[in-house]
């Protein structure tokens, strides 16, 4: 059952104000986990393909240079406009839509592939969202969701916690976020099973979040709506934590470039 308190990264309004902070600091690091799904679906020029929760578009436009008919949705407005303005400064088509990925307004069958790099595993309802994109890809296309697993090694995230650690150690705990709902294999497979996809490949993909300096990091830690809650929700701490996270991240780096690992899952499911 969809949760009925939605965290702030489900909320598409919320991420119209992050658009340029989660393209340069998120996107990059996504990338590596998209290029796997897209390695996994085996498009061709020519085809069409649905991104599901397109962000800023890194993936669309990267796939459309490829010769790939690409529609590009998501439920945020100004995420469907930076990728639009990026496609055409980059001389490629991308038709981008804002469009609730929950229901999609396209005809079934008309998509030879649909992609969701970090997407419909935030719906309030992902089944739904699975089940969508399961309805547009035509019999014998394929469907490529990349989820977190494995948090414990999501670098940053642990980072930054040992810094809050340090400063507010009796911090009450936070819910599990969304995003890790399928952290778990048996869980996203499930997640396929109850769309309806059979036949799930699941793989583990890892990627560096790289960042100039760690100073650099800190001052753009809220590139998203729930960081950016987290951050907010330190109150006086705040400068504190991010005094400690820098700290934390120069001992290890210096004062140069920081690279900060996460895995995730590429799923990847034929349409019968």
């Amino acid at each position: 059952m969809p949760p009925t308190t939605l965290q702030p990264d489900q909320q598409p309004e919320q991420w119209n104000d992050y658009v340029h902070a989660y393209e340069e600091v998120f996107e990059p690091f996504a990338m590596e986990f998209a290029d796997a799904a897209l390695t996994s679906l085996s498009l061709g020029a020519g085809q069409r393909m649905l991104d599901v929760g397109c962000g800023s578009g890194g993936v669309a436009i990267r796939t459309a240079s490829q010769g790939v008919s690409v529609l590009a949705v998501d439920a945020a407005a100004g995420m469907v406009a930076r990728t639009r303005a990026r496609a055409a400064t980059a001389g490629v088509v991308v038709q981008a839509c804002v469009m609730d990925g929950a229901a999609l307004a396209l005809p079934a069958a008309s998509f030879d592939a649909a992609l969701s790099v970090f997407g419909v595993v935030l719906f309030p309802d992902a089944v739904t969202g699975l089940g969508e994109m399961r309805r547009v890809v035509r019999p014998g296309g394929r469907i490529a969701v990349v989820t977190w697993t494995a948090p414990q090694h999501y670098e940053l995230a642990a980072a930054l916690r040992a810094a809050v650690q340090s400063v507010w150690p009796d911090q009450p705990a936070s819910p599990l976020p969304a995003q890790l709902r399928y952290r778990e294999a048996t869980d996203f497979v499930a997640l396929f099973a109850s769309a309806g996809c059979e036949e799930v490949d699941v793989v583990t993909v890892t990627s560096s979040l790289l960042a100039p300096s760690a100073r650099w990091l800190a001052e753009r830690i809220g590139f998203a709506p729930g960081m950016a809650a987290l951050v907010s929700s330190l109150g006086e701490r705040r400068d504190a934590v991010m005094t400690a996270f820098v700290g934390g991240l120069e001992r290890r780096f210096g004062s140069g470039p920081v690279a900060l690992s996460g895995v995730a899952f590429v799923g990847t499911a034929r349409v019968a």
